[in-house]
């Protein structure tokens, strides 16, 4: 657990946390890395690195862990507009049609193409097989899984799905489709393009037959048993298009033809966006009414974060995600009357991915000393004013907790050791520190990750020795680098993955043979626990599995999880019956659940 700090410390790190604020120039030069890292003279004896290290049983958990620090428990109750997501308050009015909501960004919409990429916010304008909603008032973090082109489901056996067809699904009534309706083959077209192309492919491929039964009816093969397929394919970022986009000019990327709750009628790349109601739209409310409410979506364009806060508090949009509890702070003195939902991130928290394939990073003993020389309790109470908590490697509601577990509850590794850091380094022939470089993308900025990353940087230099220069790479070839497993030492990242299923972020990034294993993990041990995870139907006796995966990554630390902040959706007060998800922030990868907010 985490031992006592003596109180000169968090001085020190709050001193140097200022001088690293008010020194921060353009990134970095990136410092080569050394043919070979410094090593231990010759008269030191160099241990054998251990290998991976298993986990004794244990019996089985509860959902009782996790919960809110006293930091954000303390911040709540200051700040009383803001709620924690699982405690938002249901509407206080009944549905109303009419109205647009909107939203601002200062980055872009490119294309429309959801297979090679995840664009958040297609969600309003494709459908999938089936769907995942926010469940914005039942008070857990998960999602509902519901209906969309399929209008029932059912397992027929271990390897075999059946989905039943609604037939009054249409396409948007535009060029090439015109309205026309969704069939079997263009299902089947989608759930092919998502096994064989998809960023999702790691999960996918573990189908191996689409078959359409009659043009009502597809059955779904698997490969070997798999509990999570209705969870895949309901996945907020799963979208269907339209087959016949491929033969138009500019293909599936020009334009989102989908037949989803709100059709796309203006868009340029980089500029502002507007969708309208689908007025052919196949799903009703929970009162019986036809969804959507809404008559319009618009994202609004802007020229950097003040413009949009501008856009905000002004009324031109309707929602604000704030980053840090200054932002939150701000906006609640500001709008008093506007609501806020505090959400922590899953598959998005802040950890840093080291190349797993070659040294230092491939001796256990290095990245768990790594590890132990980050101080996340400082770090969380100096940036985040306690508003963040311990990075997490598994998805909450997968393990049955509705709140991100508190350092206390975590491994030995995740606490604050120098002592024990220099003992691994010193062992595993690194006493005397190395040098590496971080990856880290150009527009990282402030105490959005970077600041973070500087503390720790400077920390592993002053304490252990270890040289980390930042490499700045513009996004785009910083991401590419990490899905393409080119990073060259480290690489700090933020998403993993941008699906809502919780094999998507388990098997498909830890599994030594899957194909998005983006950490180049190779452990048996945790193979055969992801392998539970997916074939082992008894939801206790699943949920143990991915306790499992995570305690043996809390053993291993096949990544960096270091700490990452709550954010919170701020919104008008005229705006009901919207929240953000613990997949999601609002008008984001839960834009789809947009199809039931309504304007007062």
């Amino acid at each position: 657990m985490h031992r006592l700090m003596s109180l000169w410390f968090p001085v020190t790190v709050l001193a140097m946390l200022l001088i690293i604020m008010g020194c921060r120039a353009a990134a970095p030069t990136a410092t080569p890395v050394p043919p070979a890292p410094t090593k231990a003279p010759a008269v030191a004896t160099v241990a054998p690195a251990p290998a991976a290290t298993t986990v004794p049983t244990v019996v089985a958990p509860t959902v009782a862990k996790g919960r809110l620090s006293d930091g954000v428990k303390a911040f709540l109750a200051k700040y009383p507009q803001i709620t924690y997501m699982t405690e938002l308050k249901p509407p206080t009015t009944p549905p109303k049609y009419g109205g647009t909501f909107s939203a601002s960004g200062t980055g872009t919409v490119l294309h429309w193409d959801p297979v090679t990429t995840a664009n958040s916010a297609s969600a309003a304008c494709y459908g999938g097989l089936l769907r995942s909603t926010v469940d914005k008032f039942g008070g857990f973090t998960g999602h509902i899984i519901g209906p969309d082109a399929a209008e029932s489901w059912k397992r027929l056996d271990e390897l075999t799905w059946e989905f039943k067809l609604n037939p009054n699904v249409y396409w948007h009534d535009r060029a090439p489709v015109n309205g026309r309706r969704v069939t079997a083959e263009d299902i089947k077209y989608n759930l092919e393009q998502y096994r064989d192309k998809s960023v999702y492919r790691g999960s996918f491929k573990v189908m191996s037959e689409v078959i359409i039964k009659d043009p009502q009816t597809i059955v779904v093969k698997t490969s070997e048993p798999f509990a999570d397929m209705i969870a895949l394919v309901a996945g907020m970022g799963i979208q269907f298009t339209a087959p016949e986009m491929e033969t138009q000019p500019g293909g599936i990327k020009a334009w989102c033809v989908g037949y989803g709750p709100f059709k796309l009628v203006q868009f340029t790349p980089n500029e502002n966006v507007l969708w309208e109601r689908n007025p052919k739209y196949h799903l009703k409310g929970h009162t019986g009414l036809q969804l959507p409410y809404l008559d319009k979506l618009s994202r609004l364009k802007v020229s950097d974060p003040a413009a949009q806060y501008a856009s905000f508090i002004t009324g031109q949009a309707h929602v604000w995600v704030a980053n840090s509890p200054g932002e939150m702070k701000k906006v609640v003195e500001q709008c008093p009357t506007c609501w806020g939902a505090l959400s922590g991130g899953t598959s998005w928290d802040h950890h840093i991915a080291m190349n797993l394939t070659k040294p230092p990073f491939n001796d256990v003993r290095v990245r768990r000393a790594l590890s132990m020389g980050v101080d996340r309790k400082t770090i969380a109470e100096s940036i985040w004013e306690g508003v963040a908590y311990p990075s997490n490697q598994v998805l909450m509601d997968a393990m049955g907790i509705e709140y991100p577990l508190t350092l206390e509850e975590r491994g030995k590794y995740m606490q604050y050791n120098l002592t024990e850091a220099k003992r691994l380094l010193s062992e595993a022939g690194y006493p005397n520190g190395f040098k590496a470089t971080l990856e880290i993308g150009s527009s990282l900025s402030g105490p959005y990750g970077l600041t973070e990353l500087e503390v720790i940087q400077f920390n592993w230099k002053k304490e252990l020795n270890v040289d980390v220069a930042f490499k700045s790479l513009e996004s785009l070839t910083w991401t590419q680098n990490f899905y393409n497993k080119k990073y060259e030492d480290m690489t700090f990242r933020t998403t993993v993955t941008l699906a809502t299923g919780w094999d998507s972020a388990t098997y498909a990034v830890y599994h030594s043979k899957s194909p998005t294993n983006f950490y180049n993990i190779n452990d048996p041990e945790m193979d055969k626990w992801l392998e539970v995870t997916r074939r082992e139907f008894d939801p206790v006796k699943r949920r143990d599995a991915f306790w499992k995966v995570f305690d043996l990554e809390e053993e291993n630390i096949y990544w960096l999880n270091i700490v990452t902040n709550y954010r919170t959706n701020h919104l008008r007060p005229e705006v009901e019956n919207v929240s953000p998800s613990l997949y999601s922030w609002i008008f984001s990868f839960s834009t789809r659940s947009m199809e039931t907010a309504w304007i007062k």
